[in-house]
Parts: structure tokens; C-alpha cells; sequence
């Protein structure tokens, strides 16, 4: 393992959102009133994304995933977990951070893992799974920054970013369990910061690449010296703006 700590490129914000076609800006923006929505219901009956994902949870330990055993839509083949780490690896102010997941094989049966240094591949299709980004939230259950991890931080399945993007289209959780709100805002996320979320995946792996060029020998996808591998710290109302500037309301 290198011993050198490799910090994560972060990504301007915002984004320059004009040169996207109209239809995925109002695609954006109707994402961006679902995650409102989500947080005003939240809100009024005095609770937050934080508070729905850990209650009836027990106590609320680093390292720990929630809801316990994960969250999965099997019919969507998405899933997700909640969790913190020690506060030198999180973001100033940042309670924890959801971690977001698809599962190639019903959707893309075809896609080719990426067998970089250190990758570790199922034999089952099935039991693969892809990280398509994390989100960091504060205590009131509003966000900070999105990010992307080195393979070993969540044990997936390495894909090439342009293969991962793709699926972005198909993450959705729909079931009612930890909380309708909580899922419905985590689904709506993903096309609201769709931008950003494809910036992120083509950055991790033009990290990964620089890390195999910059230490020769390195399992790179086990290595520990690389943990978050691209972050943005974003703002939901900023990103609103962007997206009217770009429709011109």
C-alpha cells in the first residue's frame, strides 16, 4: 500500500448548464420541485432526512449502515445505505452521508467490469453492484457535497464511468420503508445533480489513472492511501438558479 494520502480533486460549482438540451434542463427542474416537496413534508411534521433514516434505528454509531441491512428496491435494482465516519474523513458540519448503488446485471447484463489493480469482480453477475456517488448532509439533513470513492471504501464492482452513466437513468427507490419522503428525495436527486454526478464519475477515474501512473505496483482499488476519489460541495438553491438560467425564467 502507498503511504502518500491522495486528496480528491473538488469540482467548480456551479456548473455552467447552458449547453444542455432544454429537455433534460426541465427534467432537472422538475427534480429540483420533487426535492423541495420532499423537504417541506419533511419539515412540517418536524423532521428531516437524518431523522427518518435513523428513527426506531437504535443509537446512531460511526461506521454503522442505515437503515440496518441497507435499503433495496429490488424491482428498480437500486439500493442505498446511510453511515459516518470519524470526523477528519468527513466534510466540516457533515452528519454523515447516503452511498448510492445500482446493480448492472438486469439493467446492462453486458457491462464489462473494470479490472484496474486491486479490482475485485464477483463471479455472479448478480451479485454486482455499482457506487454511482454519495452524498454528504448536515444535521438538519441539508446537503453539503457529493462525492465518489475508491472501489474498496463500499466494495463494489469497478466500471468505467462512461459505462456507470447510463445507468444514472435507472436509480429510483420506490418502496416506503425507512421513509417515503427519504427515498423519493434520494431518487430525485440523482436527475437534479446529473450534471455533476457524471463530472464526478469521468474525475474518479482520471484519479484512479493518475494514482496507477504516480505509484507503480500499487493495488490502487485497495489501496487506503485513496478514499474519496472526486468531490463538489453544492448548494440546491444555487443549482436551481443555474438550471432557470440555462431555460432563460
Amino acid at each position: 500500500m502507498s503511504e502518500t494520502k491522495t486528496k480528491a480533486p473538488k469540482l467548480p460549482f456551479p456548473a455552467d448548464l447552458s449547453g444542455l438540451p432544454e429537455d433534460k434542463l426541465e427534467a432537472m427542474h422538475d427534480a429540483a420541485a420533487a426535492v423541495l416537496e420532499c423537504e417541506r413534508e419533511l419539515a412540517q411534521t418536524g423532521s428531516s432526512v437524518v431523522m427518518d433514516v435513523l428513527r426506531d434505528q437504535g443509537d446512531f454509531l460511526i461506521w454503522e449502515r442505515y437503515p440496518k441491512g441497507d435499503l433495496f428496491d429490488l424491482k428498480n435494482h437500486s439500493h442505498y445505505f446511510y453511515h459516518a465516519h470519524v470526523a477528519d474523513e468527513m466534510a466540516a458540519g457533515e452528519n454523515g452521508h447516503f452511498h448510492l448503488f445500482v446493480r448492472p446485471a438486469a439493467i446492462a447484463p453486458d457491462l464489462e467490469p473494470w479490472r484496474l489493480p486491486g479490482a475485485v469482480v464477483p463471479e455472479d453477475p448478480a451479485a454486482r453492484f455499482a457506487h454511482i456517488g454519495a452524498i454528504s448532509v448536515d444535521n438538519q439533513g441539508r446537503m453539503i457535497r457529493l462525492f465518489t470513492t475508491n472501489r474498496w471504501v463500499t466494495n463494489e464492482t469497478l466500471y468505467r464511468a462512461e459505462d456507470v452513466i447510463p445507468l444514472l437513468d435507472h436509480f429510483a427507490i420506490e418502496v416506503e420503508k425507512p421513509s417515503r419522503a427519504v427515498n423519493r428525495w434520494l431518487t430525485n436527486l440523482v436527475p437534479l445533480y446529473r450534471p455533476q454526478l457524471e463530472a464526478l464519475l469521468r474525475a474518479r477515474d482520471a484519479t484512479l489513472e493518475a494514482f496507477v501512473q504516480e505509484h507503480p505496483g500499487s493495488e490502487v482499488l485497495e489501496d487506503r492511501a485513496l478514499q474519496n476519489t472526486s468531490e463538489v460541495f453544492v448548494d440546491t438553491v444555487k443549482q436551481i438558479e443555474a438550471i432557470e438560467g440555462a431555460l432563460g425564467v
